[in-house]
């Protein structure tokens, strides 16, 4: 098999199986909660906790990038998820299991950081950076019917955990084929991280995912919310429409590659936001089901590339030896996103639901204005040398 090609298949796996991991706690919130007898309050330190560590772990990991194989970091950021799933498994108290997140925090943070900096060192042709998120999508998707038999046969939901031990033990084997090095590691050209953000065309392409990750995670977490509230949908009507959702997010991303090559990003990332923001007035100003089902596959179809789009843009458009920093700086941005989005979105959505999704208009509005002020001007060149 040709070398770069099987790199890239063993970072979408890592991709799947990381998302696997990172996707097992939201479906057992309410069930941590029972099990453990925590309050309201206390129970919703959980996510913040595994988004705090996992922005945490990425800013270190940008550094450990200059300092270990991106081999080796593949291996220790895996070998935290195995750490923190047995945690998790053998945890009688829901402190000790708050330390077992807190550490799968710190696996996703890592373990995003080296995949994506594996695929961003590969020729351009192998940088499916759209197709290597819909393995990420694929994993949220097959990781719900898995929590749902847990629950719907009584068992202990940490037993979950088993199946991602079992997951690091394989890819901890099949990431031993990486045939991929950094540059610091090949010629000793180490750069420092932070010093990338000098460069304009990378600090606001870093914002936009900033942004595009509080639109992300609002419409995730807070739509099922919407279609009860706005639309008098029943809980057991919102889960199928949610994994429309994921299922068209996915299809999505799986072809975007392909769609970017022949539309171009700056061009795409100019016109898929105001789609987004379409499918958004779409699904407040409406009031039948059909409406609600066409607005949430405008959303789900149009903000499937943004992420990729600008990963990629930004990653191709710096020298190689910028590369792991542009690499790490994405998704930094993208913890950044997660974690403090999050409460700004959550008071807002608290006040009322559909404020969410007018605050995303802001956030789609402003990768807008950047992508067209590229588009126009035609700076998107190599600004670092």
């Amino acid at each position: 098999m040709n070398k770069n090609l099987k790199n890239m298949i063993i970072v979408f796996i890592g991709f799947f199986f990381l998302s696997l991991f990172s996707n097992t706690l939201s479906p057992f919130i309410t069930t941590i909660k029972s099990t453990y007898g925590v309050s309201n309050d206390l129970i919703a330190i959980l996510p913040p906790v595994v988004y705090c560590s996992s922005f945490i772990m990425s800013i270190v990991s940008a550094r450990l990038q200059n300092m270990m194989t991106l081999k080796r970091g593949l291996h220790v950021g895996f070998l935290f998820a195995a750490i923190a799933s047995i945690v998790i498994l053998v945890s009688k108290s829901f402190y000790v299991l708050l330390v077992g997140y807190f550490i799968s925090g710190l696996a996703v943070g890592m373990g995003t950081v080296f995949l994506t900096t594996t695929l961003s060192l590969l020729p351009k042709e192998y940088q499916k950076f759209s197709l290597g998120q819909a393995c990420f999508g694929l994993g949220g998707i097959l990781i719900l019917p898995i929590d749902r038999f847990i629950l719907k046969n009584n068992i202990a939901f940490n037993y979950t955990y088993i199946i991602h031990i079992i997951c690091v033990i394989a890819f901890i084997i099949i990431s031993s084929k990486v045939e991929v090095n950094a540059p610091c590691e090949k010629e000793d050209r180490c750069v420092n991280t932070f010093s990338i953000l000098r460069n304009p065309l990378v600090l606001l392409l870093s914002l936009a995912i900033f942004f595009y990750v509080g639109a992300e995670i609002s419409t995730t977490n807070w739509t099922g919310t919407f279609l009860e509230s706005y639309y008098g949908l029943t809980k057991a009507e919102v889960p199928g429409i949610l994994s429309s959702f994921w299922i068209l997010f996915t299809v999505g991303r799986a072809m975007g590659d392909k769609i970017l090559e022949k539309v171009g990003t700056l061009r795409f990332l100019s016109i898929s936001p105001l789609v987004s923001i379409l499918g958004i007035f779409i699904i407040l100003s409406g009031n039948t089901k059909i409406q609600s089902l066409i607005g949430i596959a405008v959303i789900g179809l149009s903000m499937s590339l943004v992420y990729p789009a600008i990963q990629g843009y930004v990653i191709q458009h710096v020298d190689s030896e910028y590369v792991p920093a542009a690499s790490a700086i994405v998704t930094i941005f993208n913890n950044l996103g997660a974690t403090f989005l999050t409460y700004i979105i959550g008071f807002a959505g608290g006040i009322k639901v559909s404020y969410v999704f007018i605050i995303q208009i802001f956030f789609y509005a402003y990768i807008f204005i950047v992508a067209l002020h590229y588009l126009i001007s035609k700076t998107g060149k190599r600004q670092l040398s």
